[in-house]
């Protein structure tokens, strides 16, 4: 029995009062950031001085004294709803998920592995480029001065920041060059490009043999017309909500149930909601960052897992929900990701209105391609890119984009597994490409690419303040698929 639900007991008793069967499961169900003790108290407080009550607190007596956000939820189902939601058939298509995928090779002969495969499915972008047939190997460099650049196309080995340039060391199959950039746009551009990433030099090189980057960029997207449903559809992009943490904001994300619910407002959007995503991080996790135990409320995995399933459940069926973990998960940590396992939310692999997935998944929903990544590698990012800060988060996505790959860095905070093939390339353009794990709701468009970072329902924790982190908890970005436009709900101020 939990000590909340004892220490309720106690104080009935100690007031001459008992509790009912049913009252007690009602208060077991609780969520624990409601204090049954003072629940309780206040139930008996109501009962004093009527003669006509017996000496039992019953489930009722509970349900007059909860707040007035729960009892919605609670009554959510049962209570008429101000609007009907549209039938609108459902139209989706999980076009890759890694869970089924995934096929580790050990050691040394693994990273050779997954190298090449990342080389190669690159390559394979870059080539559909009209300038590619000028590419030539590196060892078929000529290093005599000249007015006419030649180009290559390679894994970046090392960056150096330097105050008046940036110098690369590129490889490819037939060898490695070391390039500097003196002159923007050069410069910048090589600023922001990712160690292990594919890049393309124009070269140069001096009467000293020094091989000069006239310019230099990555493998990135063409710009062009995006898909778009042919219905007016909406979608809810979210991520990390953190449950089990002492600062997941229970009652903010109790307001978006209802909203979802229609007992907000929002008709004409609410009843046309066909699809929810959800970007990883669904609990905070044990032992993820120093001292964490500090900021838990919930110490049991399990038990963290029941508490965010039982909040997923409140949601309407007719939303179609999709579900990949991120590091805060019970989940392989390695990139890329199954599936949180069945054993630790078997209640959300019951529901048929949920899918679980890897991370990262390809979506296609009404028409349109979605990419749905936790988003881990923009801590690398943001660490490796002057300038760069969590608060604009689109921004590093956008370098991510550019890149073609959603975790080029290896050897950084990211963990990459030594897979066979690489399924962090981004093969396939997306129209939209979600994220989470900065904890900054943030959006962006590149060339036609909705870019959305959907925040957290994460207050600030002491590791973040000492991170200078400052999150944008309860802002959902919610995306119209027929124009791609995109409306923020701010439920911290609703």
């Amino acid at each position: 029995m939990p000590s909340k639900i004892a220490k309720a007991i106690k104080e009935a008793l100690a007031s001459g009062y008992q509790l009912h069967p049913q009252a007690f499961d009602f208060l077991s169900e609780i969520d624990e950031k409601i204090d049954v003790v003072d629940l309780v108290l206040k139930a008996v407080q109501s009962k004093l001085g009527n003669s006509d009550q017996q000496n039992i607190i019953v489930k009722e007596d509970i349900e007059k004294v909860l707040p007035p956000s729960f009892k919605e939820i609670e009554h959510a189902k049962a209570e008429a709803k101000p609007m009907a939601p549209e039938y609108i058939e459902p139209e989706f298509e999980i076009v890759k998920d890694p869970t089924s995928d995934i096929s580790p090779v050990e050691g040394l002969k693994g990273f050779q592995s997954l190298f090449r495969s990342r080389f190669e499915k690159l390559m394979k972008i870059v080539r559909k480029r009209p300038d590619s047939y000028q590419i030539r190997q590196i060892s078929n460099l000529k290093k005599e001065s000249s007015n006419s650049p030649q180009k290559i196309a390679g894994l970046v080995m090392s960056k150096k920041i330097k105050r008046t340039y940036v110098e690369l060391t590129v490889d490819d199959e037939s060898g490695k060059i070391k390039a500097v950039a003196l002159e923007d746009p050069a410069r910048k551009n090589a600023s922001e490009i990712c160690l292990d990433q594919l890049v393309i030099l124009d070269l140069q090189f001096s009467k000293r043999g020094l091989a000069i980057a006239k310019d230099v960029y990555s493998p990135d997207i063409p710009d062009r017309l995006p898909n778009t449903s042919k219905k007016v559809v909406y979608a809810v992009f979210t991520s990390d909500l953190h449950v089990g943490s002492k600062t997941f904001l229970l009652d903010v994300f109790n307001r978006f149930l209802l909203w979802l619910n229609g007992k907000m407002g929002d008709d004409l959007i609410v009843r046309r909601l066909k699809y929810m995503i959800i970007g990883g991080d669904l609990v905070d996790g044990i032992g993820i960052y120093p001292y964490q135990d500090k900021e838990l409320e919930e110490t049991n995995i399990y038990e963290q897992c029941k508490k965010v399933a039982n909040l997923i459940e409140k949601i309407p069926k007719h939303i179609q929900i999709f579900i990949i973990p991120g590091n805060h998960d019970p989940a392989r940590q390695a990139l890329p990701q199954p599936a949180i396992p069945k054993k630790y939310v078997d209640q959300l692999y019951s529901m048929e209105n949920v899918k679980m997935l890897g991370n990262p998944v390809y979506l296609n929903l009404h028409g349109v391609n979605v990419l749905v990544y936790h988003g881990r590698s923009l801590d690398d990012v943001v660490a490796m890119t002057p300038g760069l800060t969590f608060s604009n988060s689109t921004l590093a996505m956008r370098i991510l984009l550019k890149a073609r790959h959603l975790a080029p860095i290896y050897g950084g905070r990211t963990p990459i597994a030594p897979e066979k093939e690489d399924h962090l390339v981004i093969e396939k353009i997306p129209d939209i490409f979600h994220a989470g794990h900065t904890h900054t709701a943030d959006v962006n468009i590149y060339r036609n690419t909705l870019l959305i970072n959907s925040g957290t329902w994460q207050g600030q924790t002491c590791y973040q303040l000492n991170m200078g982190l400052n999150p944008t908890p309860g802002i959902v970005p919610i995306v119209n698929l027929a124009t791609l436009e995109v409306t923020l709900r701010n439920f911290t101020s609703m």
